[in-house]
């Protein structure tokens, strides 16, 4: 009997093995994509890199991160990104100018980034560049952050990216200034986390090895949130939690002129899994004791020089003009994709879906033409699309709704007349199809429309021209009085604050810019000069010139006159350095 039973456990025992066995092989099936194995090549790097233990089984994602200093003049080809081998792309919204004003402000390429990865079907997340001070600094950067991509398909992490820019050689920004503590600076990255959590994204925390160690608590923050890891050697040696691993700023990718930053992420789910489990943010269980000298870059100006390469990623220069010009590039944010699924849904339904296996155009161009009555929007139909949707914000922090869905594709212009005298709208247009019964979109395009004929304003007094709608911001510049401005509406935001959106004109280019709402300004038509003019001091068809005027030039029309056959306009004109008023022959003036 005993020698039965042996007999029959010996024969269940095999059994439960072959089984465990079978498992584990399907297992391992489905778990390759990247590299499983404990070192792999980057393709944009041509380097052998090591793994941690931790991550074996792992999936392993390619993925860069991108700002406005990778864009070339906005030329990225994304379709090229994806075929190199990128799976995910973390692109830049934005920073907090790092002078006394702290100014909130958007990375000018952020929606081409971000539209562009998404129809070439890459995963996306976002990063902010921080420089706040406090907790409530923190959390107006998230809000900012994702008042910027709420309408977007974000499925990856928002990201604060906390280090200090620097002047080439010593840090420096209002972080570096206030010389926060640990405590502190830690405390504002998890403001920064709860806000984005609380708005249905996944938080991530970037920053280099030492920053984590030296300026906030990487082991606490580690406990709450995702890491993303900035270090750049072929084998990481960060001994807490992480889950992203940043291991170059000089990586090569088809499609992207010039160095890009690479990344690894690590997670045990499928990336297109659009409902995907997060794998747990993980701590290697061992941590190898560097072969040579760790490599990691001092974020304040070491005491001895350096005698070798740094590994971790370099401080870099914010995209706001600093009080001292740094000289090395901002650090751009890891491009992950977040391993859990954001806990609530984003508070408006994501608005750019474009399908990414047929691509069809946005009716370019798209064009505004405005009265104090309607804002006409028009443009041009592409082939192969079968309508258009029409979004507007009405306000600078408002959502974007659906106003118009045109379902025949011959109707190429909407007239809006839903508008209020001089309010600004903001509106996008977005082509529609359909393959295979499943309907399709193209990428956005974007403009900016007041109900108000644009004019000529002439100012009373000295004027700080702000580079965005905020009492705080940053001047563009200040001017004199009797100095020319392009009025073009009013900005408003949902509590009513309005500011005056103008035009500072610098010969035939022109800048946009703000006023306060209560600025004293005297109004007239504006005029643009057709070719060089001469201003002359009469009305008189040879006279003397009081200077001339050079083609493209903007200036307020004050009043007509008539000298016999000919017409003149007297006018104010000013350069960069005075103000002129004198008259111009009419035939040499386009009027607005």
């Amino acid at each position: 009997m005993k020698k039965k039973l042996l007999s029959r456990l010996l024969i269940c025992s095999l059994i439960i093995q072959s089984v465990f066995s079978l498992s584990e092989i399907l297992q391992l099936k489905d778990k390759i994509h990247a590299s499983a194995a404990t070192t792999g090549k980057s393709p944009f790097t041509s380097s052998t890199y090591t793994h941690s233990d931790t991550f074996n089984g792992y999936n392993i994602y390619h993925g860069i991160d991108v700002s406005k200093y990778n864009n070339n003049n906005g030329a990225i080809d994304w379709n090229k990104v994806k075929k190199a081998g990128v799976d995910f792309a973390i692109v830049r919204v934005g920073y907090r100018g790092y002078g006394k004003s702290g100014t909130l402000c958007t990375d000018p390429y952020y929606t081409a980034n971000i539209e562009g990865a998404l129809a070439a079907g890459i995963k996306v997340g976002v990063y902010y560049f921080t420089e706040a001070l406090t907790t409530d600094e923190a959390r107006e950067e998230a809000e900012f952050c994702i008042s910027k991509i709420k309408d977007y398909d974000i499925t990856l992490p928002v990201a604060i990216d906390y280090e200090f820019p620097t002047d080439g050689t010593n840090p420096i920004g209002r972080m570096y200034d206030a010389k926060l503590s640990k405590s502190t600076a830690t405390a504002n990255v998890k403001a920064f986390c709860a806000a984005v959590k609380k708005a249905g994204y996944t938080p991530l925390v970037y920053a280099n090895k030492s920053d984590f160690s030296n300026l906030i608590d990487g082991k606490s923050i580690g406990n709450s949130y995702k890491v993303w890891i900035a270090n750049y050697t072929t084998k990481t040696t960060y001994a807490n939690k992480y889950e992203y691993w940043q291991y170059t700023s000089n990586g090569k990718v088809n499609g992207i002129t010039g160095k890009v930053d690479c990344n690894f992420w690590y997670t045990k789910n499928n990336i297109n899994d659009a409902d995907v489990t997060a794998s747990p943010v993980i701590t290697p269980t061992s941590t190898p004791k560097p072969t040579t000298k760790p490599t990691v870059k001092p974020t304040a100006k070491p005491t001895t020089k350096p005698t070798v390469k740094p590994t971790t990623k370099p401080t870099v220069k914010p995209t706001t003009k600093p009080t001292v010009k740094p000289t090395a590039k901002p650090t751009t944010k890891p491009t992950v994709k977040p391993t859990t699924k954001p806990t609530a849904k984003p508070t408006t339904k994501p608005i750019n879906t474009p399908d990414t296996s047929t691509k069809i155009s946005a009716p370019k161009p798209f064009k505004t033409v405005s009265s104090a009555k309607s804002i006409t929007l028009k443009w041009t139909a592409p082939k192969n699309v079968t309508g258009f949707e029409i979004y507007r914000r009405d306000y600078y922090d408002g959502d974007y709704k659906k106003i118009r869905t045109i379902t025949n594709v011959k109707t190429q212009k909407y007239i809006d007349k839903n508008v209020e005298k001089n309010h600004e709208y903001y509106y996008r247009i977005r082509s529609t199809g359909s393959q295979s019964g499943t309907k399709i979109y193209s990428n956005w395009l974007s403009r900016t429309a007041s109900a108000a004929q644009s004019s000529a304003v002439i100012t009373t007094g000295p004027l700080k021209l702000l580079k965005n709608p905020s009492a705080q911001a940053d001047a563009l510049k200040t001017i004199p009085k009797n100095s020319i401005l392009e009025y073009t509406g009013k900005t408003t935001f949902k509590n009513n604050t309005t500011f005056l959106h103008v035009n500072y004109h610098v010969k035939n280019k022109k800048y946009g810019c703000w006023l306060p709402a209560d600025t004293t300004l005297k109004y007239y038509k504006g005029g643009t000069a057709k070719s060089s003019v001469k201003l002359l001091s009469e009305a008189k068809s040879i006279t003397n010139a009081l200077v001339n005027i050079p083609s493209g030039s903007y200036m307020a029309v004050l009043s007509t006159k008539k000298v016999g056959a000919l017409k003149f306009y007297k006018v104010r004109y000013s350069d960069t350095t005075k103000s002129y008023v004198g008259y111009v022959s009419a035939k040499n003036i386009r009027l607005q």
